[in-house]
């Protein structure tokens, strides 16, 4: 999967009025939308667009937006959403590695986050969350080693090669999806923690793993742990493997729940719900998906339309992301993911209205 372009070169495609406000207009940048100061800018110029998410180095230049906050986010003034920031060109150093750069060497589409030094903001940088609910069991023999030598400590490694890591691509950075009018599915978006179970066929046996949005975890009493155990993910991936004649099975979902992003969706208790089956074939379409989790026994994502049209506008999908969610329709939506039938094209919609709500 391509790295998140967060700095880019970006054409101003459309400037909007807003209503009552003589000093700021409303700039489309892609699909995105964002407030600008009225004669910045002018319809075609190139920019630097910084996308929400993003992390603001301390540097001058970006100085006054810190004040707010050094991360990016979308943000609503004189009744519309803003999402980033946008930047003239004369924002790039003019000499990289002691040569002089001409500003006409920029193009539209060209990535400058390094450039810049904006990084990714990661709720989850450094140790990864874990809901604590029960303390390890030792034997006699391991109480009296450990208390001389340390307890061990919760083992972490990298991700599995099988599978990319769980991070959909926002329909803002390819608005030309929406010219697709075939039928296409939509699911609704949980705000969780992602969750990666993969089982494969080696010499020695079968191999059994579970990870977070970035590492391994062996087995312990994390979150991810719980959500693999309560469906017994084990026992029923090796019957999927059996049934679908393949050496390796990866199942992807959210855990949501009390102690996981402020339990947005006020669930009781922790749930594991699945969004991608994936096998050497390829990704299931969510139809197929579906049928195979209800088989199995296992919670998939909400499930809004199997034959949903793609509207003209960025606008128009944003606002069908925004709307009660499935699982509590007391509480909204963080959003929608949209795939192709046959599994293999996907992009996500996040509610403004969401983010706002939530302060992302």
């Amino acid at each position: 999967m391509a790295e998140r372009k967060l700095a880019s070169v970006q054409k101003i495609k459309n400037l909007e009025p807003i209503e009552d406000r003589d000093r700021i207009e409303l700039a489309t940048v892609e699909g995105w939308k964002v407030i600008v100061g009225k004669g910045d800018f002018k319809i075609g110029d190139l920019c630097v667009y910084i996308e929400i998410d993003s992390v603001l180095p301390d540097r001058p230049e970006f100085e006054q937006a810190r004040k707010r906050s050094n991360r990016i986010r979308t943000m609503k003034m004189a009744g519309v959403y803003s999402q980033g920031i946008v930047y003239p060109l004369t924002i790039l150093p003019n000499v990289i590695d002691n040569h002089t750069v001409s500003y006409n060497q920029y193009h539209e589409g060209d990535d400058v986050t390094a450039i810049l030094g904006i990084t990714k903001y990661d709720e989850y940088a450094g140790e990864e969350p874990v809901k604590v609910s029960r303390k390890p069991k030792y034997n006699w023999f391991q109480k009296i080693w450990y208390k001389f030598f340390g307890f061990p400590q919760r083992k972490k490694s990298g991700f599995t090669t099988l599978v990319s890591k769980t991070d959909e691509i926002r329909i803002q950075n390819i608005p030309e999806a929406l010219n697709n009018k075939e039928a296409v599915s939509v699911s609704q978006k949980i705000d969780g923690t992602s969750c990666t179970v993969t089982l494969e066929r080696t010499f020695l046996g079968t191999k059994f793993n579970v990870y977070s949005r970035n590492l391994r975890i062996d087995k312990d009493n994390s979150v991810y742990w719980q959500a693999a155990e309560m469906y017994d993910l084990q026992d029923r991936m090796n019957l999927m493997m059996e049934e679908l004649n393949v050496p390796w099975i990866a199942i992807q979902g959210e855990v949501a729940g009390p102690g996981i992003q402020k339990n947005p969706l006020k669930l009781k208790d922790i749930d594991f719900f699945v969004f991608n089956i994936i096998t050497p074939n390829g990704r299931f379409g969510n139809k197929e998906m579906v049928e195979i989790c209800y088989r199995y026994g296992l919670t998939t994502v909400p499930i809004i339309s199997y034959d949903y049209i793609l509207p003209d506008t960025v606008d128009e999908i944003l606002d069908y992301a925004t709307g009660p969610s499935l699982i509590n329709p007391e509480v909204l939506r963080e959003g929608i993911v949209v795939r192709s039938q046959d599994g293999r094209h996907s992009f996500k919609a996040v509610s403004p209205k969401y983010l706002i709500m939530h302060d992302k």
